[in-house]
């Protein structure tokens, strides 16, 4: 089959090339499983859904309520939404004239399943590879490429989508909706791919935008302890935040861990100052917490102690929710 016409079905919402930072032999990280267990596994498996972020077909009510999400952003941004949509509903009337003709074709089957499924998998795709060298830059202490405007942009769309796009962010929005306005609710989630990605544009920008006014912190970590990681990665740290409910903070400080020795942080608090700190152990433990807590399913670890310390506290904010 060609390549174009290959769907893309198993849609993992953490990249795995960012995970193998906490693996030793390239492919295997010890990870906390949704039973409790404590598994040495593969990467590849992992934070993944089949068909997460594939396109379903979109009503007018859902459209509506797309762009009533998207009149609060700035200007620029609605145009950039407004463009996104005009692409995505294109495969949507593209299907729809199929189904509507006489003649059919499997070729023709495969490639709308095919646009369907890979078009918002791409997109990540994309944010992922354009991030990748300032990572890497990151996790060898090198904090002075982001003194690069166009990185600046890169990585700080990749924080907003690594934070938008996952299980946990869309459980946690759309639960939050259902209790205020249940049809609007079912509606979000219907759509969620598109909400999320619009979600993660906007963060991304405002990461961007606000760059002058808050700190970047590149935090380091010479301990005996290590950074762990989850299946939510990019958590809000700021002292607002109450696990226990799904209001939206009025406060953000960005937490994300880069490495078993490195973690990112934007703080509107200005808890830390700009550039690279070292942290002691108690801030490690601090953030490993919070990371294991607001986790949905999983905590990864580059040591089963590791993994064993912190495995008490996964999906803890979910459940107080529950």
């Amino acid at each position: 089959m060609e390549k174009d016409l290959q769907a893309k079905r198993k849609h993992h919402y953490v990249w795995a090339n960012y995970l193998l930072r906490w693996s030793t032999n390239s492919r295997d990280i010890f990870c906390v499983t949704s039973k409790g267990n404590i598994d040495f596994t593969s990467v590849r498996g992992l934070v993944m859904e089949k068909d997460f972020y594939q396109l379903t077909s979109l009503e007018q009510k859902h459209i509506d309520a797309i762009l009533m999400f998207s009149s609060g952003s700035p200007a620029k941004l609605q145009e950039m939404h407004q463009s996104y949509l005009r692409d995505f509903l294109k495969v949507q009337k593209l299907e729809s004239a199929y189904k509507n003709a006489k003649k059919q074709s499997d070729e023709a089957e495969q490639a709308i399943l095919a646009s369907k499924c890979n078009l918002v998998e791409n997109l990540h795709t994309a944010h992922e590879n354009a991030a990748k060298n300032i990572i890497e830059n990151l996790a060898q202490g090198k904090m002075e490429i982001l003194k690069n405007d166009q990185d600046m942009v890169l990585f700080s769309m990749y924080l907003g989508h690594q934070m938008a796009r996952t299980k946990n962010f869309k459980v946690r929005c759309i639960t939050g909706v259902k209790e205020c306005n249940p049809e609007l609710g079912k509606i979000m989630e219907h759509s969620w791919w598109f909400f999320s990605y619009m979600f993660g544009m906007n963060m991304g920008l405002s990461f961007y935008s606000n760059r002058h006014n808050e700190n970047h912190t590149l935090l380091k970590n010479n301990t005996n302890s290590n950074f762990i990681t989850s299946d939510q990665p990019a958590i809000n740290v700021h002292s607002c935040v109450k696990d226990d409910e799904f209001q939206a903070p009025d406060n953000m400080d960005l937490y994300y861990p880069i490495s078993p020795k490195y973690s990112y942080i934007i703080t509107e608090s200005h808890r830390f100052e700009s550039g690279l700190i070292e942290v002691d152990e108690s801030v490690v433990t601090e953030f490993n917490k919070k990371i294991a807590t607001n986790a949905n399913n999983h905590i990864f670890a580059l040591r089963k102690q590791d993994a064993d310390t912190y495995k008490s506290f996964v999906g803890g904010a979910l459940r107080k929710i529950k």
